[in-house]
C-alpha cells in the first residue's frame, strides 16, 4: 500500500513547499492536482524536479477549466500525457457535470466504449471518482453517475477504474464501508481519498468529523487492499507554518499506518 499526500491540501503554497511537507511527514508520494498553475508552461518543469523529492504516484485531471489546455476532452488527454512523462501509475478523472452544461465532455464520454484503448493506457490505470450530492438539502449531485451502482456498472463496461472519495459517499447518507466494498470487489480500484464528513462540511481532517474512519481503514486491511491511500483535506485543516504542517500531516499518517496495519 502506497500513503500519498494530495497537493490539493495545500494549493494556495509553492509546488516545492508541497512535496517537501510530504516528504518530511513521511508519505511514500505525491498525487498531483492539475489546477491553474498549469496555465504556465514552466510550471510542468516545476513539477518534474519535485518528483526528485517524492515520486507522482496518481495525477488528479483537472476540475476547473486549465485554459491552455483546451477542452475537457484534450485536459483529460493532456494530463493522460504528463502521467506518462512522470511515471504515474493512476489518473483520476470527474464524470461530466451536467450542471456546468459540460455537452462536449459528455458527448465523448457517452460514447466512448473502453476508455483505456481510448486514451491508450497500456501502463496505466484511469481511474473514475465518485461524486457527492451538493447544498445542505443534499437531494442532487451536479454530475452524471451519481447513484454508486450505476458508476460501478459504467465504470466496468466502459474498462474504468476507481477512485473511491470517502467525504463524497458521506454526502449520500449510505453505509460508506459497504460502498467501498462494492467496489474493491470489482477488482478496479485503485485509489481511496481519506477525510472526514460532518454536518454538511466535507474534506475534514480525519477524527473531526462523524464518519467511522478507523473502521473503514481496518476493513482495508482485512480485504487485502493494497492500492494507493490518499490524504485529501481542505487547506482550511491544515495548519499554516511548515513545521506545524510537518508534524499534522505526519500524525495523520501515523493514524492511517495503525488502522492499516502498516505501523
Amino acid at each position: 500500500m502506497k500513503f500519498l499526500f494530495s497537493t490539493g491540501c495545500l494549493y494556495e503554497l509553492p509546488i516545492e513547499e508541497i512535496f517537501h511537507v510530504a516528504r518530511d511527514a513521511g508519505f511514500d508520494g505525491c498525487e498531483l492536482v492539475v489546477g491553474s498553475h498549469f496555465n504556465n508552461d514552466r510550471y510542468i518543469d516545476r513539477i518534474k524536479a519535485c518528483t526528485e523529492i517524492l515520486p507522482v504516484y496518481t495525477i488528479h485531471a483537472p476540475f476547473v477549466q486549465v485554459k491552455a489546455w483546451g477542452s475537457k476532452v484534450n485536459a483529460l488527454k493532456q494530463t493522460v500525457e504528463l502521467a506518462a512523462s512522470l511515471g504515474a501509475e493512476v489518473v483520476t478523472f470527474h464524470p461530466p457535470s451536467w450542471l456546468a452544461i459540460e455537452i462536449n465532455f459528455y458527448q465523448w464520454f457517452k460514447k466512448t466504449e473502453d476508455f483505456q484503448k481510448e486514451l491508450g493506457l497500456a501502463h496505466m490505470f484511469l481511474a473514475i471518482e465518485n461524486m457527492p450530492r451538493m447544498g445542505k438539502l443534499r437531494k442532487f449531485s451536479h454530475y452524471l453517475l451519481s447513484d454508486i451502482e450505476y458508476l460501478i456498472n459504467f465504470g466496468i463496461g466502459r474498462n474504468l477504474y476507481f477512485t473511491f472519495d470517502i467525504t463524497h459517499m458521506a454526502t449520500f447518507e449510505d453505509d460508506t464501508i459497504a460502498s467501498l466494498l462494492r467496489i474493491f470487489k470489482t477488482g478496479r480500484l485503485k485509489n481511496i481519498h481519506i477525510s472526514d464528513y460532518s454536518n454538511f462540511r466535507s474534506h475534514l481532517f480525519p477524527g473531526r468529523g462523524d464518519l467511522p474512519i478507523a473502521k473503514l481503514l481496518n476493513t482495508v486491511r482485512q480485504v487485502g487492499y493494497d492500492g494507493m491511500l490518499t490524504l485529501e483535506v481542505s487547506p482550511r485543516e491544515l495548519p499554516k507554518t511548515s513545521d506545524l504542517l510537518v508534524k499534522m500531516a505526519n500524525f495523520q499518517l501515523s493514524y492511517l499506518k495503525l488502522h492499516t496495519g502498516r505501523s
